[in-house]
């Protein structure tokens, strides 16, 4: 994906910049191949678009594949290293983004805002009683870059404020005033759980059957990171006895998730994987993928490069 500041980038710098026709997305890893295939790019640039082993391999001419994003759990990179491919995200462009939308879907779930706009429209006068943020105690799981940008703007609200982080940081913590806790602690604690941790093999199916049910019955579950992070039928089951009260979902573990369990549930506000989608967090990202690809082609290693030993191969 790239935005008219990218492609202007990228286009001064002699690339020819192809863009993929919105009426053949979303992409899966098989038309993804044969579009790789097709047009023998230099580069790739992606989003949330798998990018396995085949689409790799499906050209010889690929060099480097660039996310316009941070998480790249999406990427074989081994892969990618063994064809000799650079892999480089775009990281700290969209923290501010993302955590603003997590302390969105907080406060629309606390005060049932999407279901008083809709009584409101249909010429009812439905008057629901919410909660107030600041008096929430909201465990925040992961303080990398976006935990740590959701955590100031609880600070602001006033919310009393818990975290787990397998990496605490004792600074950080004194500074805005959190305490680091074990996270069964903080499950059995928190009005509010909301996690912000990368998708590696010991986060998939981090929150499962016996995490949720440590959660209180009041309780609301905001993921905005990666949906194989919690396990999706467990989620739906609870959502639908009341062993929870709500959840926020921005991410899926299939995208898009027409079959997802999650979706036709009353209380579960669920948005199309738009965290880091403000016209400010995509500038910035442009701007470093275009950034890096220049540099990249140019002889230089920047320090956003994944596998920098592919570049000195190059």
């Amino acid at each position: 994906m790239v935005l008219p500041v990218g492609r202007a980038i990228l286009e001064d710098h002699g690339f020819e910049v192809i863009r993929v026709a919105e009426e053949a997305r979303p992409l899966n890893e098989s038309k993804l191949a044969q579009i790789v295939s097709q047009v023998n790019p230099d580069v790739l640039i992606t989003g949330a678009e798998p990018i396995p082993r085949a689409v790799l391999f499906a050209s010889d001419r690929l060099k480097m594949v660039q996310k316009h994003g941070v998480g790249v759990d999406n990427i074989d990179l081994g892969a990618a290293s063994e064809r000799g491919i650079v892999v480089a995200n775009a990281p700290n462009t969209n923290s501010e983004a993302v955590a603003e939308l997590t302390i969105g879907l907080m406060l629309s779930l606390l005060r049932h805002i999407v279901q008083a706009a809709t009584s409101t429209r249909k010429g009812e006068w439905s008057r629901f009683i919410g909660r107030e943020l600041g008096h929430q105690t909201v465990g925040v799981v992961g303080t990398g870059r976006i935990g740590r940008e959701v955590i100031k703007r609880l600070t602001a609200f006033g919310s009393k404020i818990l975290a787990y982080d397998v990496y605490q940081d004792a600074a950080f913590a004194k500074e805005n005033g959190f305490l680091y806790v074990p996270l069964d602690e903080l499950l059995t604690t928190a009005d509010i759980v909301t996690l912000h941790v990368p998708l590696l093999n010991d986060t998939r199916g981090l929150i499962g059957r016996t995490e949720l049910g440590r959660m209180k019955e009041t309780a609301l579950l905001i993921n905005i990171a990666r949906g194989e992070l919690v396990d999706e039928a467990a989620l739906a089951e609870h959502l639908k006895s009341n062993g929870i009260a709500g959840a926020g979902i921005d991410v899926f573990s299939t995208e898009p998730p027409q079959e997802s369990p999650l979706i036709s549930i009353p209380n579960v506000l669920a948005t199309p994987h738009v965290g880091a989608y403000t016209l400010e967090a995509m500038k910035c990202m442009d701007e470093t993928c275009a950034e890096t690809v220049c540099q990249v082609f140019a002889g230089s290693c920047p320090p956003n490069v994944l596998n920098p030993d592919v570049v000195k191969r190059m």
